[in-house]
């Protein structure tokens, strides 16, 4: 697929199987992309695609046909997402298609199947919120958090849970400070051991799954999150990474233009300057040989936004005895190309760390 702007078609080139393998439709792409002239048009054409889905539930919704409702309010929240989440030109747009994403998908959390509970998670002197799954075991199951990076959400890594609830694990994905929900409220923070933390605080108060099992699994700049979470988070007994950097100051230059665009929205600095500056806080360095737990990191040679080399860096320096790093030479960002390679094994690899089945 091309597109005249340079910035369109950049992002098809990067995202395309992420937009895939995440529920987009390849016709909607095709027409959204073509009725856009430049990059500015990309938050208000999609939310037109992502408004004549909710359309179309509405309509399914009042004719009681509940389980199309469903289905197409999914959808539409899917293309409110695809609307705002590395479209930050316009805040009006990006802030209405970050709260219609949410409207869509939380008004249909009582139909989710396998079923899926919103839950609040207190931090520091505020909060942020969660979304939790658990298998039907008689006994309490491990649980792994998911964390996602610098434009996805708890809604859509959530969409994995069927993998690791099947493998005997709960599920725990969260928008920490700078993320989804909670970024409306709270600014991306370097220190996300304290998001994780908190979230295991949250754990700790349930009765249903084992707090002694945790672990975490982070794309994109979630896998910056994760091995940062485990550097300093002892209760982590278990942590991947995917695609993540080492140092995100260090790819501040060679992302694409929207995504630094979108980190410095989410980051709330003021100018491209502040941004990078803020930028070099986010780092492993001096954090990374903290990392005793079992660690795998994985990453695509063919990752136009994370060299696979910041990958490596992270296993290299990383204390743990148990550490593996695997390189897929077809692999892109996120190895969203090769989901049915990547998403097993790190399933796999979670659930015998964390005592799961892989039979």
């Amino acid at each position: 697929m091309k597109h005249p702007d340079p910035l369109i078609q950049e992002t098809l080139d990067v995202w395309m199987p992420r937009f895939l393998n995440g529920g987009i439709h390849y016709y909607d792409i095709q027409k959204a992309t073509g009725r856009m002239k430049s990059w500015d048009d990309w938050g208000p054409e999609w939310t037109k695609m992502a408004e004549m889905h909710e359309a179309l539930a509405e309509e399914a919704w009042q004719a009681g046909r509940r389980i199309s409702s469903v289905q197409a309010f999914q959808t539409a929240a899917r293309y409110y997402h695809m609307a705002y989440f590395i479209y930050t030109r316009d805040p009006e747009v990006h802030d209405r298609g970050l709260r219609k994403m949410l409207e869509c998908y939380d008004r249909i959390l009582g139909y989710m199947e396998p079923s899926v509970e919103k839950v609040t998670i207190p931090f520091e002197d505020t909060f942020f919120v969660g979304l939790f799954s658990r298998p039907k075991t008689e006994s309490p199951p491990p649980v792994v958090i998911f964390i996602p990076g610098l434009d996805s959400t708890k809604e859509g890594r959530h969409n994995a849970r069927g993998t690791y609830m099947r493998r005997g694990m709960a599920v725990l994905s969260i928008d920490a400070p700078g993320q989804g929900e909670t970024s409306l409220r709270l600014k991306i923070r370097p220190d996300y051991e304290k998001s994780v933390g908190a979230a295991i605080d949250y754990l700790e108060s349930r009765a249903d799954v084992d707090v002694d099992r945790v672990g975490i699994n982070g794309a994109s700049l979630g896998g910056y999150y994760a091995p940062r979470a485990a550097a300093f988070e002892k209760r982590v007994i278990a942590c991947v990474g995917n695609c993540g950097p080492f140092d995100w100051s260090e790819v501040f230059e060679i992302i694409p233009q929207v995504t630094r665009e979108a980190y410095i929205h989410y980051a709330g600095a003021k100018s491209r300057e502040e941004a990078f500056e803020q930028s070099k806080t986010m780092t492993l360095k001096g954090a990374a040989k903290n990392i005793t737990c079992p660690l795998l990191i994985v990453h695509g040679k063919q990752d136009p936004l994370i060299p696979w080399e910041q990958g490596k860096r992270i296993v290299d320096e990383a204390s743990s005895q148990d550490k593996q790093f695997i390189l897929f030479d077809e692999g892109n960002h996120g190895c969203n190309n090769i989901q049915y390679k990547a998403g097993p094994l790190v399933a796999d690899w979670l659930a015998m760390q964390l005592g799961g089945t892989v039979s």
